[in-house]
């Protein structure tokens, strides 16, 4: 989880929590969640946006009367502009009626890691020998692709 507290500058205290992954992996989507209590139910805008090279994108944004609040939406992760990996923000913003909170904290967006193993029946072939290899190839979470065998 990335980031919570109190945002105790706008005039009705607002208890919030954002939930994002501290390392966002390109191009993968990824999903980021809000959660907010408050006491009085005065009605504010609250927006949190991922700011990059590439440009901000606003991931939620939504006016809120009620007490309690939770919403959850998927994104896609924007290219790291640096190499190979880019620290971006996420930003937090409670609008009332006569005051504004904000909030900054650091992600890193990085390329996800793409590894390929190739596994042979033998460890040397002999010239005209038909050989079997079996090729796996693993991206972030172990995403699996089934393996596939050539001859």
């Amino acid at each position: 989880m990335l980031s919570t507290g109190a945002a105790v500058r706008v005039a009705t205290e607002v208890n919030y929590a954002v939930a994002i992954p501290s390392q966002l992996y390109y191009p993968f989507s990824e999903t980021v969640c809000l959660q907010l209590s408050r006491k009085q139910a005065v009605p504010i805008d609250v927006t949190v946006t991922l700011q990059s090279r590439a440009g901000n994108e606003t991931l939620i944004t939504q006016s809120i009367s009620q007490l309690t609040f939770f919403h959850c939406t998927s994104f896609q992760v924007p290219h790291p502009v640096g190499n190979p990996d880019e620290v971006a923000f996420i930003i937090i913003t409670v609008l009332e009626a006569s005051s504004e909170f904000q909030k900054k904290q650091k992600v890193l967006i990085t390329h996800a890691d793409k590894k390929t193993f190739i596994q042979t029946d033998k460890p040397v072939y002999k010239p005209g020998q038909t050989g079997m290899d079996r090729m796996l190839s693993l991206v972030r979470e172990r995403e699996v692709p089934r393996p596939r065998n050539t001859e």
